[in-house]
């Protein structure tokens, strides 16, 4: 089961309608549910494996995509609590694989610039698939690419906040919705 359904608005907050708030969530974050509780009881009597696309912006909060992070955080948590349910259960027939990739280049994110475009590509869609695949075939826990934007996790994790933020301010953060053009 890949839960890879996405939308993004692209507003900030106070210009996104409530309607696309809640549906960004519903599609984003809920469907998974709704979807896992569909196949999760054939694959805990044979096998299965389970992969939720979340994103680099599910572990670092974006200005202009406050519902689309917000969503992608419980698409990451989703997984993690999902993988720790299994894991309680000895339920170990089921695998988990969460992928945070950074911008892909499938239009949704169209207009997007990154600053380091060396260390934070556009990522093609192609080189995105094939990196799912060997995740899933290696049965890896958790992936983010590019490998730079993993970093943010330590940073998060080890640096005040003020100088977190700081730090994203200087990766381009804070800027790299300014140019979005997108599509839902």
């Amino acid at each position: 089961l890949i839960n890879n359904a996405g939308i993004v608005s692209g507003k900030k907050i106070l210009e996104n309608s409530n309607e696309m708030i809640k549906k960004t969530f519903e599609i984003n974050s809920i469907a998974m549910a709704y979807t896992l509780k569909e196949f999760l009881p054939a694959m805990l009597e044979k096998k299965g494996h389970i992969v939720t696309i979340s994103s680099v912006s599910g572990f670092i909060g974006t200005p202009g995509l406050i519902d689309y992070s917000a969503s992608k955080f419980a698409a990451l948590g989703f997984d993690e609590s999902l993988r720790q349910e299994l894991a309680l259960q000895k339920k170990h027939k089921v695998v988990t694989t969460c992928i945070c990739p950074y911008f892909v280049n499938t239009g949704m994110f169209d207009g997007v610039q990154t600053k380091f475009p060396t260390l934070l590509p556009i990522i093609e869609p192609e080189w995105a698939s094939e990196r799912i695949v060997n995740a899933i075939l290696n049965e890896e826990k958790f992936v983010v690419f590019p490998w730079f934007a993993g970093l943010a996790f330590l940073l998060k994790a080890i640096l005040p906040t003020q100088l977190y933020d700081s730090a994203m301010d200087f990766f381009g953060v804070q800027s790299v919705m300014r140019t979005f053009k997108g599509k839902l």
